[in-house]
């Protein structure tokens, strides 16, 4: 019996390569080196490196030039190692640090999209959803307070005022809370007769202007669980306070289920602040394990957390 060799196939037009001919493997295929071309502009990819794109070979500067994703900030060709935000945006290594970070949703804010006189850091995107004015304010006040009593949580018909408030204004609000980077504060005056407190009254509700529509609305939601502990006369240590606050936030940032709530969200999962985030995670675990309205009954008739 007589054996032939077998000759490779060519991929590129499936011809066979004849005996003593140079070809190309690449690609888990072999080549004709005139038939292993550029997707982009047909040319031979002979004698240099070559990138892949879905499974297609290209001259590095036809992939740097058609197919490389670009830099959302300043247009370059991302070639090498680059980075990519929570929205999907891909970016220069370089600009991070370089450029500083939106206050309320994590993107990077270069030189051309600053505001002059902002009191926090903004990106476009949240500057264009900003709670403004009181107008704007309003409709969605009243639409939290309707998700919030929704939850189980009632006012007794009580009549909360929103104070939409600047920068300076907040701060000076929270000059006796330790945590003085919040968005919001809830303001109330205690009354002592004898050395023991008679009652806790809400004064009002002040939140910052200019956050984004559901940033603001989640903002609202934490603000509301603070009213409702005081009108029900409940005391908890600071971490389960905001805690319990933080978990109303993260309920309706899950409700809404839009790219910003669920940015939101995460941001709760992932704090790492003592109050703040393993407050919301203590809470959250026990108000799971006991089911929502249980807890919440629990909290209002105990005046503490539940065991």
């Amino acid at each position: 019996m007589i054996m032939r060799a077998v000759r490779p196939i060519c991929q590129g037009c499936g011809q066979p390569i004849s005996a003593n001919v140079n070809y190309i493997q690449a690609l888990g295929a072999n080549w004709h080196p005139e038939h292993f071309v550029c997707a982009a502009c047909g040319q031979p990819l002979s004698g240099s490196g070559f990138s892949i794109y879905q499974g297609e070979p290209y001259h590095i500067a036809c992939y740097s030039q058609y197919r490389a994703p670009r830099c959302v900030y300043c247009g370059k060709p991302l070639v090498g190692e680059y980075l990519i935000d929570h929205w999907g945006q891909t970016f220069c290594k370089e600009h991070q640090g370089h450029y500083p970070m939106c206050r309320f949703c994590g993107r990077l804010v270069p030189p051309d999209q600053r505001e002059n006189d902002a009191e926090v850091v903004r990106c476009v995107v949240c500057r264009v959803a900003a709670i403004e004015t009181s107008q704007d304010a309003r409709p969605l006040f009243s639409q939290v307070i309707h998700w919030i009593s929704n939850q189980g949580l009632k006012y007794n018909n009580f009549h909360l005022n929103l104070d939409l408030c600047g920068r300076e204004h907040l701060q000076r609000l929270l000059q006796h809370v330790s945590h003085g980077d919040s968005l919001g504060v809830t303001t109330s005056a205690t009354y002592v007769q004898n050395g023991q407190t008679v009652r806790t009254e809400v004064n009002g509700i002040a939140v910052l202007r200019g956050m984004p529509t559901t940033l603001f609305r989640g903002v609202v939601a934490h603000e509301l669980g603070h009213v409702w502990l005081i009108i029900h006369g409940v005391h908890l240590p600071t971490w389960s306070e905001e805690g319990f606050c933080e978990l109303l936030s993260y309920r309706y940032y899950q409700e809404l289920q839009t790219p910003e709530s669920l940015y939101h969200a995460t941001a709760i999962e992932n704090n790492s602040d003592p109050v703040y985030g393993d407050g919301f995670r203590r809470v959250r675990l026990l108000a799971d394990s006991q089911g929502f309205l249980h807890f919440l009954e629990s909290l209002r008739t105990l005046k503490r957390l539940p065991m």
